[in-house]
């Protein structure tokens, strides 16, 4: 796993997918093609596909509690949009220290174009910086509106910000395993259409 990441930390953010795609293609393109499928299936049974905007979480935070957390960002805040959330649990407070098939499974997530929006600690969000892998917020959200709702910032590199915090956005004031952590977007998402919407939607 450590080899893996070592190898990783090496390359740009560009090369670490392109790495990824040639040694687990074929990973990726099977979740592809079930992702693919299930929507075709489910379109069939329920009549027109809504669109999705792709959570992924990167931290120990239990399924018995994203459940009932998705289901309430659903019902009480998205309208446009369904937000589905793709939940990494292993836990480690850097890259390095997730399980075998969770790095798999980050990597392929990542480079399939399938997290909108990432929600992790800071160390994990710094290295993405490094590798040059996410998207500056101002990109998504005017700062100013952040600073006028005192959210924290992330600058991550000391000089652009990268990411926001968690602790004083409303939605997940009634959980507080989701206290402490960091709102970043993947450089590479492909619904950065939605990503102000759902930025602005949390601010409220």
């Amino acid at each position: 796993m450590r080899k893996l990441w070592e190898t990783l930390k090496t390359m740009s953010f560009k090369e670490a997918v392109d790495y990824i795609w040639e040694y687990y293609k074929l990973h990726i393109i099977g979740i592809i093609a079930a992702v693919v499928f299930l929507v075709s299936l489910l379109t069939t049974i329920f009549g027109k596909e809504e669109d999705t905007y792709e959570l992924m979480i990167v931290s120990d935070i239990p399924y018995d509690v994203i459940e009932p957390f998705e289901q309430q960002i659903n019902e009480q805040y998205f309208n446009d949009f369904r937000v589905a959330i793709n939940n990494i649990t292993s836990g480690g407070g850097s890259i390095s220290e997730l399980s075998y098939a969770d790095v798999q499974k980050f990597w392929a997530t990542i480079g399939a174009s399938m997290a909108d929006i990432i929600i992790t600690n800071e160390t994990i969000a710094q290295e993405l910086v490094e590798q040059e892998g996410l998207l500056k917020i101002e990109e998504a959200i005017d700062l100013e509106r952040l600073s006028d709702k005192n959210v924290q910032q992330y600058h991550l590199d000391m000089n652009d910000v990268y990411g926001i915090d968690t602790n004083q956005l409303a939605v997940f004031a009634d959980y507080e395993v989701f206290q402490d952590k960091v709102v970043i977007i993947p450089i590479n998402s492909e619904n950065h259409a939605y990503t102000t919407e759902f930025l602005e939607t949390l601010l409220q």
